[in-house]
């Protein structure tokens, strides 16, 4: 992933490369065009003419706040993409989260049911598993495509997680990766935030994951959600001696761990599960040389021709401040997975404003096209997991921020599968 600083530079020259920097109108409407056609869209069911509210529980404010135009600016991307495809008028109803608040995550669910509000796109695991009865209770179809389902949300009606589950789905590719690149860690201490009960479940599946192996877990440190302080917990983690050390914390925590990391004299790598340009500017040179496993949407060389389109599309809407990341791509993937399920229900004569028959025609063929994956000729694929609610499969990525930039050392699918190493790792 190029760096803030990268795409500051690069974008001028970007601007000149076929089909970057602004387009005119009339070259978006035939790129438009040629995207409708590489998702299959009838305009038969397309729902042109329909107006349909879509619920967005997001951090608006709190520590997850700083994520800031993912908020409204994607979703609002997408939905004036799918009317410009002779899709319907999509409205988005906001909510706040406050980055992880159960209580007010249980009343803006509410508020939305109330509102009859039939799809949803949510954050935080339905923040923190207080949002999941009330998705149920109102049958709002609802799809988690920054925090998934996590352990503790699998399987739960009408809630659909659609990143990888993080940290869990990356371990066995960080086993692997460890095995292979790093054969001298044997103790790892982790620090994660404190979910309670839910956040157990999280740490038992780590330890199922990492039993069998050779490796040591050493201590496991919790930390409250915005948590700026982490000194008790790194002393902990130094006397703990450890050889690597997993960081399951998110947005600016991580910065702010990082940042007191490097004065701490622990000096042993790091891996976290995601990367955020807020991140990297808390942490500021304490940033470089940590190390990621997740799944990474590469803007930098795209995969398949919308991915391409919505890279464009991105930059001409927020500007050069920093790369699309795997946070905004689901976001936008997730609108047209509602609209699939949407143009579904309108083909098989049911009412596409009710979250059940929304909900029943994901589950009758659980496959929709992807920003990841694909070749020059196709989208890829997201299949979600019938079992689970959470993906089948995914690409994923280990990774290092090397001199402001994101450098893929390792891939795999979700479960360690294909494992392999970058050539320059071999």
């Amino acid at each position: 992933m190029l760096s803030r600083r990268q795409a500051l530079a690069g974008i001028a020259a970007a601007a000149c490369a076929p089909f970057r920097g602004r387009a005119s109108a009339a070259a978006s409407a035939n790129r438009l065009a040629g995207i409708a056609n590489l998702l299959g869209i009838d305009r038969r069911y397309a729902g042109a003419g329909l107006s349909f509210d879509i619920g967005a529980v997001y951090p608006v404010t709190g520590a997850g706040g700083v994520y800031g135009a993912h908020v409204t600016d994607i979703p609002k991307l997408a939905f004036r993409h799918i009317a410009a495809m002779g899709g319907p008028e999509l409205n988005l109803i906001l909510k706040d989260n406050r980055s992880g608040d159960p209580q007010a995550g249980a009343q803006a669910v509410r508020e939305l049911g109330f509102a009859k509000v039939p799809m949803m796109l949510s954050s935080y695991s339905a923040d923190i598993g207080a949002m999941l009865s009330g998705i149920e209770r109102y049958h709002i179809l609802s799809i988690d495509g920054s925090g998934g389902t996590s352990i503790f949300a699998r399987n739960k009606p009408y809630f659909w997680g659609s990143i990888a589950t993080t940290p869990n789905d990356a371990l066995s590719g960080v086993i692997a990766f460890l095995q292979a690149a790093m054969p001298a860690v044997v103790t790892i201490s982790t620090i994660g935030w404190d979910l309670g009960s839910l956040g157990d479940m999280v740490v038992n599946d780590a330890t199922r994951q990492f039993s069998g192996t050779d490796f040591k877990l050493g201590t496991a440190e919790k930390s409250r959600i915005g948590s700026t302080d982490y000194s008790a917990s790194l002393l902990k983690i130094k006397n703990s001696a450890p050889d690597f050390v997993l960081c399951v914390l998110y947005g600016e925590d991580l910065g702010y761990f990082m940042k007191q990391y490097a004065l701490a004299g622990i000096e042993k790598p790091v891996m976290a599960f995601t990367h955020s340009i807020v991140a990297e500017e808390i942490a500021g040179p304490a940033y470089d040389g940590l190390y990621f496993a997740f799944d990474y949407f590469d803007a930098a060389h795209p995969s398949n021709p919308w991915a391409q389109f919505y890279i464009d599309e991105f930059y001409d809407l927020e500007g050069t401040y920093y790369p699309p990341d795997n946070y905004g791509a689901n976001a936008y993937e997730d609108v047209f997975t509602l609209w699939a399920c949407i143009r579904r229900v309108i083909e098989a004569g049911g009412d596409p404003h009710d979250g059940a028959q929304l909900d029943a025609a994901l589950r009758a063929h659980p496959t929709f096209p992807s920003l990841y994956g694909g070749d020059g000729a196709a989208p890829g694929t997201l299949t979600l997991d019938l079992a689970t609610h959470s993906v089948a499969k995914r690409p994923m990525t280990i990774a290092q921020f090397k001199d402001g930039t994101i450098v893929p050392l390792a891939h795999f699918q979700t479960g360690g599968v294909n494992f392999s190493l970058e050539h320059a790792m071999l």
